[in-house]
């Protein structure tokens, strides 16, 4: 079996096609730091092509019986007895609901034998419900009967003991059963919960991952009446749980990985934090590791100690973006979907289902750059006049990291230093230059030469003199109908920072999102002088009921509305991102635009409002 990234000298990197000009470009360097040789712990071993290659995937579940089953816009069952050779046995497979023409995939899904259950949370676009499909026919799935309860919008699923329980958000924890007929049933409600959001079935306990509520164990020896023993703050917004004996691991969104001690259900205990770059959005275990996926990357650590998770290494997937120039980075495709048995490891990946195999005894460094780097945008300068922007780029591997070339092409552009060495945990700030030739829009594209095993060579984008929206401009007056009828507009924030984030209901990752952004960064700052909107630049007023229902169901509270304006069309026309949403936009206290990204980055986002927050 062929690893597709391992160690890549200079000249195997020409070779591979990764620039022309490389060589020439680097024959000329400084020789005072050399690479590195390094081996990836993660070690790809099949990208599986279906007949869709824009699934949204959002949870795998991983079987005894090497099925992977997979939930997205479609439903699918993959053959994984040959890692290198997974298999679609059905695929791109839509739920029929009744009324609802659009026949919707799903969010959250698990399995019973041949009886595999899904839900959907439901949105503008597609209604909430609770199914699911029959696979005693591998390749010819058959769906489920429906249940839909008035009111009810439907999250994660687990099952036990024959009794499926799944979780209702704010309320609670429903347990359902199927007759004689097929149909589903509630036989039982637990209440008591913040927002019930995952929920892990063990024998007669279920661990349920309730939001800001943190950790919640429930007694189900009798399912009609689930009762909650106790519970612990996590942090963050608890999303999914994995077990390992007495330990439970939580995927808590911007809280990252937190390990609590469940040796006594009626006091769970919280015995470490393990921060994530991106918000932790489920997790899985086996042989002694906790997997994460975490949106920008898939991770893994050593939880020997589960007081002191050790990292062992990360995988980042990316997509080409569709824009005018050719030369533009790979962006960052999300991760949502983790699953793993010993040293194999599956990921469902926003655009496609992965296979790596975990090499965890492999030291190896691990470059992290803001997502930004997709457009870095230096605003409008003069020519005569000179803007600085600075990169951060972190090695958050287990050896260092060494940046051998750093490079501009673009002759408005430089960078320095030209080399750096980072070690394991650092950071080191890179500073771009832009010294304009013109008055108009000027590009150049930022080569980092690193002995990252995965990532040898990264890109940035560097625009300057954009026309239109952009950083450095004044962010036009933005006004909305809030989802309480009254009106927004962004010249009320005159004086403040403000976050923007643009959301579509219809939007997968625009609910992990949202949450996300509710207890990072509006909980924490609004009282220093920070104003944070959602906007919604894709629903009609005439659909405000349905959005409200939408952010009731995700327990946001902080101002969410419906744009009447056309900023967004605007930032749209210069920021080209794999997808439409969501959309970060900073504002300065002068209302200019300090910072846009078309995807999710909370570490840069945080540096930039705490840096604005200090000035005058």
């Amino acid at each position: 079996m062929r690893e597709r990234h391992g160690r890549r000298s200079l000249a195997m990197l020409v070779a591979a096609g990764m620039g022309a000009g490389l060589l020439a470009s680097c024959s000329s360097q400084d020789k005072g730091l050399e690479l590195g040789s390094f081996s990836s712990p993660l070690a790809q071993i099949q990208q599986l092509q279906g007949e869709e290659d824009h699934l949204h995937v959002d949870e795998v579940r991983l079987r005894s019986d090497n099925l992977l089953l997979q939930c997205s816009y479609t439903f699918g069952v993959i053959d994984v007895s040959d890692p290198a050779e997974m298999s679609y046995l059905a695929q791109n497979l839509k739920h029929v609901i009744p009324g609802d023409e659009r026949k919707p995939g799903c969010i959250h899904l698990a399995s019973d034998g041949n009886s595999v259950y899904t839900t959907h949370r439901g949105n503008i676009r597609n209604p909430a419900f609770l199914s699911g499909w029959d696979i005693t026919d591998r390749e010819h799935p058959v769906q489920l009967p429906v249940l839909q309860e008035p009111g009810e919008s439907y999250e994660g699923i687990d099952v036990a003991n024959g009794t499926i329980y799944v979780a209702l958000h704010d309320k609670g924890i429903g347990a359902y059963r199927r007759g004689a007929d097929g149909m589903f049933a509630r036989i039982g409600t637990g209440t008591g919960f913040k927002n019930a959001w995952g929920v892990l079935a063990h024998d007669n306990t279920l661990f349920v991952a309730d939001g800001v509520g943190g950790l919640v164990t429930v007694d189900v020896t009798d399912p009609t009446k689930p009762a909650i023993l106790g519970q612990v703050a996590t942090g963050g917004q608890a999303r999914h749980v994995a077990l390992d004996g007495d330990t439970a691991y939580v995927a808590a969104g911007s809280a990252g990985l937190v390990a609590v001690d469940v040796s006594d259900l009626t006091k769970p205990r919280v015995l470490s934090h393990t921060a994530t770059p991106g918000p932790a959005i489920r997790v899985d275990f086996s042989a002694g590791r906790v997997f994460v996926a975490a949106w920008n990357d898939a991770r893994v650590y050593d939880v020997a100690d589960p007081k002191a998770p050790a990292f062992i290494g990360a995988a980042r997937m990316t997509h080409q973006l569709e824009a005018p120039e050719g030369d533009r980075p790979l962006a960052t495709s999300r991760v949502l979907g983790i699953a793993a048995k010993d040293d194999l490891v599956y990921v469902g990946n926003w655009h496609l289902v992965y296979s790596f195999r975990l090499y965890p005894d492999r030291k190896a460094p691990s470059i992290v750059l803001p997502e930004a780097t997709e457009l870095m945008d230096f605003g409008k300068v003069k020519p005569g006049k000179t803007a600085d922007l600075p990169l951060q780029v972190t090695n958050q591997g287990t050896a260092p990291l060494t940046l051998a070339h750093n490079w501009v092409q673009g002759s408005a552009y430089t960078v320095k230093p030209e080399q750096v060495k980072i070690e394991p945990g650092q950071s080191a700030d890179l500073t771009i230059t832009f010294a304009p030739t013109k008055t108009d829009r000027e590009v150049g594209y930022l080569q980092l030469l690193s002995d990252d095993p995965r990532e040898p060579l990264r890109k940035a984008y560097l625009v300057g003199n954009q026309p239109g929206i952009s950083v450095g401009s004044m962010l036009p007056e933005t006004k909305a109908v809030m989802l309480d009828g009254s009106p927004w507009s962004s010249a009320d924030a005159a004086g403040k920072v403000m976050l923007i984030n643009y959301f579509a209901t219809f939007c997968p990752v625009c609910g992990t999102e949202l949450p996300d952004v509710q207890e990072r960064f509006y909980n924490k700052y609004q009282d220093q002088g920070l104003e944070v909107v959602g906007l919604n630049a894709h629903d009609k007023v005439e659909q405000i009921a349905a959005v409200d229902d939408y952010r009731q169901n995700l327990g946001i509270t902080f101002p969410l509305g419906i744009e009447e304006t056309k900023t967004y069309a605007g930032l749209q026309e210069n920021f080209v991102g794999l997808n439409p949403f969501p959309t970060d936009v900073i504002v300065g206290k002068d209302g200019r635009i300090e910072y846009i990204a078309r995807e999710y980055d909370p570490g840069a986002i945080e540096t930039t409002i705490k840096r604005l927050l200090t000035l005058p």
